[in-house]
Formats: structure tokens, C-alpha cells, sequence
């Protein structure tokens, strides 16, 4: 039986095509988002069949179909897996000790290898026009540090691991005994580092870790590490500064990084990278080192090797084809329509800065001069990065080869933008994902075009409806501008106090009701995290809000219309070992809580359904949330 809207309303709109739908036995949940995703891929999938039976051709694709005749020859890249690994980690066994480690390891790294430092080269926080340094804890096997803490989950996934990573090793030609000391001085390392990291909520508070500090100061941490020697080698100079990224865990980096762990370490690095490396082997070896993952999400079975080699491929080329992608299927009509609605939404919220109470003058003077230098992008980048432009595939040599190949000119290209401006025009996400981001350290929203389509988009739908789907998706990537992490960063990205003492005091006093809202609630037997959601569910409700107050601008708004595409965006069904992974990682809370426990917040929605007191949308004037 059906849910009744008043009751539940993501159940009332979805309820039909949950019961009907399944999950492929390949993937964790299906719905929404993984539809128009399975549609795309199919479509490109279309297209590089045509391309390779010599029927169409596309300069564009190119090398990614050069990358996918290498990732189908399942024969060649099965073709003697033990010396091909071999190969990939002599450097890593031919280390003999701490201090030929330290000697190594910047090489390492420039070699696109992992090694227990994790660096980044991002903006400065607090001076966003210059790349610095920074550095961050590697990462650990379960989940999050919070999984370390039920006895019978660990024991239970690291069991699963370790069986996996055990026959790895043995089929890559370890003897069973070595296989076996690799993997117990790895999971003794990787305790070591789950005792001293920071859980996912607390870093999902991102203004809390930026801790700049001198080379200096930060090397007086270490006795047994010459961290600012690895420094020097892979910049060619001392940065003089560095950002450390979790600073609990660099509080305890000594005890971590030091001569009586090398053999941990060089278990450790020597497994990340076989782990690392065992996708481009063999069709066994891949369905094989996929075991834990699927055991995380509760998918049945592994992708097919067709899938599993085109993925792999667009992988290494995703900004190319979704930059094809976009320019191919994405018409200059839906673009201008689209930002024209991005427009009208800024609009909007710049109209409900005015007429929030809770705001000085002063603040929202503030947050109008932020907006008004949001920066947006819609569809593909014009251009991408040299090193992507330049990539080329060897036809000679492995998938492995070529894959490490790539990722040397990738660190190569990360490393060179140090000390340098940023280069805004870069995007993270390619054109042909169905996703969208704001970025704080550059305050612009980016919309690949992949989700600038139905249900979210669709030049053919209502105005209510496209409000209701890609308006709510725009509002909040914009709300993330004025969430609980974006409203610390000013409108260059600083990391910055522009608000007044009293107006954030009521800003946060209002974000504590949204984590007192979401704390707690159910999904597939897993608690959610208010905190580590606070910032999604903000932008979730200034979505909505905004989107809302644009569709009634339009003298054919339909609240229906609008409301039921919102809800059908959200519609997922899921694997419950999959919902309880996310409420450990994700800072997003489910879809359904996306849907039931923000629509009851507007008045709108409760009279547009007639909900009352003791339904189980009900929730009271004075209880309703709004911030934005």
C-alpha cells in the first residue's frame, strides 16, 4: 500500500518505483542519480562501439579509445601478473631501511606511487591567490576511525581484507608465509594510524583544519624523520611553509613516522600499491581485489569486464570525454536557459538577504558582496590542463605501465603548481557526471552538463518542475557559499570573520536545529550523524527555499509539480550495508531523510498537502527550520 503524501511524503511519490525496482547485482542501489547515469555510459559506450568498428570517427576520443583497446585486451593484461607486479615494486622491496625510506620516498611519490606521506598542493586558506604545501594523515582500511570502535564490524571487514589481500599477494607470486607477514604488519600500521586520525566529523569541519606552520616548526615534531628533506626533494626547494590539513594526527605524526615502524611502513606501502595496481591486471585478479569493497557496499557481484574496461579507460580520459561529452550533447539553448535560472536563483537569495531578521545590516552587506562575486560554470571547461591534453597512450606497453606512466605526469603537474596563482578555470568534475560542487576556495558553483537533463533539468518540463529539480540543485550549491563550513570563507575564499559576533551567533544557533533534527535518525539501522551532515542539510533546506521562492515567481507555478520532482530526484533503493557505510562517511544524508525531513520545514508544502498535527509530515509553525 502506498504511503500517503501527509504521511510520508518520499514514499508517497517513490513507493511504486521502489517496489518495482532492482538493484543490479553490480552496484549498491540504483535510482535518480544512477539511472541518468547508466544512460550516459551507455550512450558513450555507443559511441566508442561505432568508433572502434571503424563506423564514425571523433578526433576528441581519440586516445581514450587508444586507452580502451588496452584496458579490453583481458589476455595481454593477465599476461604474467606476478612479473608485472614484480616489476611495479622492486623499488619498494629493495629498501632496507628507515633512512633509505626517507632517501626514497620523494621519488616514490613523484613515481605516482603511495607512501604513508599524504600531500597536496592547494590554495592557502587565508590567501587564496597562492598554492601552498599542505599535508594530511594517509588512509586507513575501514571506513572511518569510528569503525575501529565495534569489535565484531572490525573483526569482520578486516577479515574480509586480509583474506583478499593475502590470496592477492600469493597469486602474484609471494609465498604464502611472506603473504601473511605483509598483511599483519599492514593491519598493524594501519591501527597505529586509526588510533591517532581524526574521524570523518571532525574533519568535516573544514575551517578547522588549516594549520599553517614553518618547515621548522614542523620538523621540531619529528626525532626520526626528515620530513622537510622529502620536502625539499620533491619541490627542489624548502617551502619554508606547510599546511597541516589534521592537526590531531600530526600532534602524534612522531609516533608514527620513525625507524621502530619501518617494517610496518614498508609492509604498509609495499600492499597500498600492490592494492593499488591490481585493477589493471586480469579479469580474476580484478574481481578478486574488488572482494572488500563489495563487501562494504553490498554489492552481489563484480562490474563485467565490458563495463570494467570502459570505465577504467574513460578513467584515465574523463575530463576529454566529458568535455566531448558536453560540447556534443549539451546545445547552446538548454546552456542559456540554464544559466539564465542560475541567475535568477542569485537574484533570489539576494532578496532573501533582505529579509532576514536575524541579520545586521553590516553582515548582510557582506554576504550580497559574496554572491555578487559567485562565479559559475555551466556545462564542460573550455580547455583542460596541458598534462591531460598532452596524455598520450602507449600502445606498446600495459595497462599498468601506462596507468603509472599517467600518474607520473600527474604528480609531475600537481607539484609544479606550488607557490603558483591557482588556475580557476580548471574544474573538478568532468562534463559527463552527474553531480555539482561549490567550491569555498574559489566561490563558484560548477554544474557538469550530465545533470542538466531530466528529471533534474529539461527544456520540455514546467518551470515548477525545473525549479523543483535543477533550481533546488542550484540553490544549494549556492546555500554552500553561506553553509556551515562556506560562511567562514569571504567572497575571495579567504578563510576569513566577516560577519558580525551576534549574527553568527544566530546563524549557528539556527544550524544547531538542523543537527538536532537529523541527529539520530534511522537509516537501515544505522544512526545519522547530525554534525557530520550539518553543512548538506543546510544547503539542502536554502535549496529548497530558494528554488521555492523563484518557482513562485512564475505566474504558472504548480507547488505539486515543483515538490514531486524534488522528491523524485532522491528516489533510491539501496543495500542496507550500503546506507549504514554512508551514515559512518557521508556527509550527505540519505535520500529519503533528503526528502522527508526538509519538505515539512515550508509552509508551502504543508498546505499544499493539507498536512496536520499527528501526520507524519507534521511539524509545527514555530518548530519549522529556516535559515536562507
Amino acid at each position: 500500500m502506498t504511503a500517503k503524501y501527509q504521511d510520508d511524503f518520499y514514499d508517497a511519490v517513490n513507493g511504486d518505483w521502489i517496489k518495482k525496482a532492482e538493484i543490479p547485482a553490480d552496484k549498491p542501489a540504483t535510482g535518480g542519480f544512477y539511472d541518468l547515469a547508466d544512460k550516459i555510459e551507455n550512450l558513450e559506450r555507443g559511441v566508442l562501439a561505432q568508433i572502434e568498428a571503424g563506423e564514425k570517427i571523433v578526433p576528441a576520443l581519440e586516445q581514450f579509445v587508444a586507452m580502451h583497446r588496452l584496458t579490453s585486451d583481458w589476455a595481454k593484461r593477465g599476461a604474467d601478473e606476478a612479473g608485472q607486479v614484480k616489476k611495479f615494486i622492486e623499488k619498494i622491496e629493495a629498501i632496507s631501511s628507515w633512512e633509505e625510506f626517507q632517501e626514497q620516498e620523494a621519488d616514490l611519490i613523484k613515481g605516482g606511487y603511495d607512501t604513508p606521506l599524504s600531500i597536496h598542493i592547494e590554495p592557502d586558506s587565508k590567501n587564496t591567490e597562492r598554492n601552498e604545501l599542505w599535508v594530511s594523515g594517509p588512509g586507513i582500511i575501514l571506513p572511518d576511525v569510528t569503525t575501529y570502535q565495534d569489535k565484531t564490524q572490525k573483526e569482520q571487514l578486516l577479515g574480509v581484507w586480509s583474506k583478499m589481500t593475502h590470496d592477492l599477494l600469493v597469486r602474484f607470486g609471494f609465498a604464502e608465509a611472506k603473504a601473511q607477514d605483509l598483511v599483519d604488519k599492514t593491519l598493524a600500521f594501519d591501527q597505529i594510524l586509526a588510533d591517532r586520525e581524526s574521524s570523518r566529523e571532525v574533519l568535516s569541519d573544514s575551517w578547522k583544519n588549516y594549520h599553517p606552520m614553518t618547515t621548522t616548526e614542523l620538523q621540531e615534531r619529528f626525532a626520526d624523520y626528515d620530513i622537510t628533506k622529502v620536502f625539499t626533494e620533491l619541490l627542489g626547494q624548502d617551502p619554508k611553509k606547510v599546511i597541516v590539513y589534521d592537526g590531531d594526527f600530526y600532534q602524534k605524526a612522531a609516533e608514527v613516522y620513525n625507524g621502530q615502524n619501518f617494517e610496518q611502513i614498508k609492509a604498509w606501502t609495499i600492499v597500498q600499491n600492490v592494492l593499488g595496481v591490481s585493477a589493471y591486471l586480469s579479469d580474476e585478479t580484478r574481481v578478486l581485489a574488488g572482494t572488500y569493497s563489495r563487501t562494504l557496499s553490498g554489492a552481489k557481484e563484480a562490474t563485467d569486464k565490458a563495463k570494467a574496461a570502459f570505465r577504467q579507460a574513460h578513467g584515465f580520459f574523463a575530463q576529454a570525454v566529458g568535455k566531448w561529452y558536453g560540447e556534443t550533447y549539451f546545445g547552446p539553448e538548454a546552456k542559456l536557459d540554464v544559466t539564465n535560472m542560475v541567475h535568477d536563483l542569485i537574484g533570489v537569495y539576494e532578496g532573501r538577504f533582505n529579509s532576514q531578521k536575524w541579520l545586521s545590516e553590516d553582515t548582510r552587506q557582506k554576504a550580497k558582496i559574496k554572491l555578487a562575486a559567485l562565479k559559475v560554470k555551466v556545462g564542460y571547461p573550455d580547455a583542460l590542463p596541458a598534462y591531460l591534453q598532452g596524455r598520450i597512450v602507449d600502445p606498446t606497453k600495459s595497462v599498468l605501465e601506462n596507468a603509472q606512466i599517467f600518474a607520473t605526469e600527474a604528480t609531475a603537474d600537481t607539484l609544479a603548481q606550488w607557490g603558483k596563482k591557482p588556475d580557476k578555470s580548471r574544474w573538478g568534475m568532468p562534463g559527463d557526471l552527474v553531480n555539482a560542487y561549490y567550491s569555498p576556495d574559489f566561490n563558484q558553483i560548477v554544474f557538469p552538463a550530465a545533470i542538466l537533463q531530466a528529471p533534474f533539468y529539461d527544456y520540455h518540463q514546467t518551470a515548477s518542475e525545473n525549479f523543483g529539480g535543477i533550481g533546488t540543485v542550484i540553490a544549494h550549491e549556492i546555500t554552500h557559499a553561506f553553509d556551515t563550513n562556506g560562511a567562514r570563507y569571504d567572497e575571495r575564499g579567504n578563510l576569513k570573520e566577516w560577519w558580525t559576533k551576534q549574527d553568527f551567533a544566530n546563524f549557528e544557533e539556527k544550524t544547531q536545529a538542523v543537527i538536532d533534527r537529523f541527529e539520530g535518525q534511522d537509516s537501515a539501522g544505522a544512526k545519522i550523524n547530525g554534525h557530520l551532515t550539518v553543512s548538506e542539510n543546510v544547503a539542502d533546506l536554502g535549496g529548497v527555499s530558494a528554488a521555492l521562492a523563484a518557482a513562485k515567481e512564475r505566474s504558472d507555478f504548480d507547488p505539486k509539480a515543483f515538490f514531486t520532482n524534488f522528491a523524485t530526484l532522491w528516489r533510491q533503493k539501496a543495500e542496507p550495508a550500503f546506507l549504514k557505510m554512508l551514515a559512518t562517511v557521508d556527509v550527505h544524508a540519505p535520500a529519503k531523510l533528503r526528502t522527508n525531513v526538509i519538505l515539512p520545514n515550508f509552509d508551502d508544502f504543508q498546505e499544499t498537502y493539507e498536512v496536520q498535527e499527528g501526520d507524519g509530515m507534521w511539524v509545527a509553525p514555530a518548530d519549522r527550520i529556516q535559515i536562507w
